[in-house]
Parts: structure tokens; sequence; C-alpha cells
């Protein structure tokens, strides 16, 4: 008896060690989850890029909330006198309303040129409008919609509407389309297909976390942040859209959203697509940078097509 009561309590104080180490380690793994999903979910502000007055543009200065929500939004509108067509650009994560290095202005100047009003505002928790998380596409969808109401308020019928989209924007407003008649006409350059997908693989690059990290930070982002991953799938909605009005543009060389959830949304589309257009060399988002005019003239062929000319009177 004497010797095996100091063993017994030996192997509670090991058993006590052990619990208290597996539940450091818990700890530990599931606030290091919690801090990279607020973090994660924090948008870049990157500054503006450029402006419509470098373009010889007039524009407007607007501010207009988000649908829901009430998020005020910012942006720039560039008229095009008489016309009663408009495109909205819509941009990716951590972009802005003047697009990374500020392609998106002199794109609302060939539009404005071509006959199409303009505008270009910024997401949610992005260059000046209010908010301080994105969703990747969750509550953006808001931001769209909002958009969308405030030109209606101005005049604008949404068969005279087009969705310009980038990125995170692409599958904003592919996932909006679901919700709303009013978003049609849509072109989305370089959409992811299944947030999910992308997640297995993107995460723990940005994250710089093993794989097994991402369910707890899916989880927080989820609960706490409102970024639900498993609701964001644009190739789930695409069959919805109406016959030829989804222009697809994807990189081959995309290397942050592989082209193979372009040629997914495209099966998926079915008799929604007008055309999939995936170019050799490009990277992510950058189809305009390697065949610049090519880019805009097939963008604004898609929506003469569609968005049949027009006055206003």
């Amino acid at each position: 008896m004497s010797k095996s009561r100091p063993a017994t309590v030996w192997l509670q104080r090991r058993l006590l060690v052990g619990l208290f180490i597996i539940g450091i380690a818990l700890l530990a793994y599931l606030g290091v989850s919690l801090v990279v999903a607020e973090t994660l979910t924090k948008p870049y502000r990157r500054p503006l890029a450029a402006s419509p007055a470098a373009f010889q543009l007039a524009y407007e200065n607007v501010t207009f909330p988000s649908t829901g929500d009430r998020i005020p939004l910012r942006g720039w509108f560039v008229p095009a006198s008489g016309s009663d067509r408009v495109v909205l650009i819509v941009h990716g994560r951590n972009s802005n309303r003047t697009g990374d290095d500020g392609q998106h202005v002199p794109h609302a100047a060939t539009l404005a040129a071509r006959g199409y009003n303009a505008l270009l505002f910024d997401l949610r928790g992005h260059g000046e409008s209010g908010g301080v998380r994105y969703t990747l596409g969750a509550a953006e969808q808001r931001d769209v919609l909002g958009a969308v109401a405030y030109l209606k308020n101005r005049g604008f019928a949404p068969e005279r509407m087009g969705f310009w989209s980038h990125s995170m924007g692409a599958a904003t407003v592919l996932l909006a389309s679901a919700s709303s008649p009013d978003v049609r006409t849509i072109v989305a350059d370089s959409s992811f297909a299944r947030l999910e997908d992308l997640l297995d693989r993107e995460l723990p690059r940005a994250s710089g976390l093993p794989g097994f990290f991402n369910p707890p930070i899916l989880f927080f982002a989820r609960t706490l942040f409102g970024a639900d991953s498993r609701i964001l799938n644009p190739v789930e909605v695409v069959g919805g859209l109406p016959p030829d009005s989804l222009f697809i543009i994807h990189g081959e060389a995309d290397g942050l959203i592989p082209v193979d959830h372009a040629r997914r949304i495209a099966s998926a589309a079915g008799a929604a697509v007008y055309d999939l257009w995936l170019v050799s060399g490009a990277r992510h988002d950058r189809v305009s940078e390697v065949i610049p005019e090519e880019y805009e003239q097939r963008v604004l062929a898609f929506f003469d097509e569609k968005l049949r000319r027009g006055t206003v009177e």
C-alpha cells in the first residue's frame, strides 16, 4: 500500500500536467485562429490612385447607403450627356474605385467616350466608404444593391445597367444577381467559383499557418465577423442569369484564383454565358494590362450589344 500510493499520486500529477498542457495548446490554437480571423477580415485601405479629373472627365462625388445596413458608400458618377445607359465598376478585395493601380478610371473614360454613364464606388471597408471589414461577398452584395438603388433613383432602368466587376467584386455581383433581377449584363473578371475551394489553398498562404488552422479561422470569421465562406458560391447561382448576359474573363496565369474557377462558372451558367475569354500569360485581374486595347474593345462590344443605345428625354 505504501508503495502504490506514491505511484498513484505521481500518475495523477502526470495526468494533470498533461491536461494542463493540452488546455494551453487548445487555447493557443483557438487564440491564434481568432487573431488571424480578425486580421484577415480587415481590408487594406489602399489610397485612391487616380481621379477622373486627370482624364478631363466631368464627374460628381456621390454618397449613398448600402441596402439593409445602410453603410455609407462613396464614389464618383461620370456622366455621358444624353445617355440612359450606365455601367457600374465594382472593384476587388483590398482595392478601391480606382483599381489597384488606377486602371478603373481610364476604363470609365472609355465608357464615357462610348456614351455610357459610369459609377465607380468603394465597397464597404475600402477606399473612402464606411465599414471596417470585408466579408468576401456576403455583406458586399448589399453595397452593389445600394448602388443599383442609387442609380434607379437617378432615373436609370435596370435593363440599361451593366456591371464591370473584378475579383471579389465579380463574385459579389454574381451572388447579388440571385437576390435581385436588377443585376444582369455582367462582365465578371477573375471571379472565384466556390470560396471554400479557394480558401483550402489560399488561407494557409495568407495566414502563414498549417491547414489544420483553417476550421477555427473560418468559424470565427463566420460567427464573429460575418464572412461565411460556406454560402459564397457564385457557381451555384449563375444558372439563373438571362441568356447571353454573362461575359467571363480570366487570366490563365492567375496565381490567386486558378483559371479552373472560370471554367466551372461557365459550365454552371450554361446559356447565360455570352463568352468565356481565357487569356494566356495574364495574372489575377490583369488581362487589361496584357492586352489593354482588345480588353476594352471586347468589354465595350458586350455592353454595346446588351445595352443598346438610347437617350434620355
